[in-house]
Formats: C-alpha cells, structure tokens, sequence
C-alpha cells in the first residue's frame, strides 16, 4: 500500500468516527469517538510531515 492510500484510509476513518461520536454525542462514549477521530485526523497532519521533512 502506497502512501496515498494510507493517508487516505486515516482520512476516511476519522471522518467516520468523527461522525459517530457526533451523532451519539448524548451518550457517554460519543465524545470520546469525537475526539479519537480528531485524534486520528491530526496524525495523518504528522504522518504527512514525516514523510515530506522526515
């Protein structure tokens, strides 16, 4: 799997759990998917930089 692809793949994901925590947000885990999601978009911002200065 190329890197494109992975990047994509974390994208996906994270929107995916982003949008189940909002949309369970009056339960008691759905902020924590939210911000497992917000997590995970942020390490594809990382795993970017490391592999354009890494």
């Amino acid at each position: 799997m190329d890197r494109l692809n992975l990047m994509v793949l974390l994208i996906i994901a994270s929107f995916v759990l982003m949008g189940a925590g909002f949309n369970y947000r009056e339960q008691k885990w759905g902020p924590a998917l939210l911000g497992l999601g917000i997590l995970s978009m942020l390490s594809t911002l990382f795993y970017k930089l490391q592999i354009t200065f890494g």
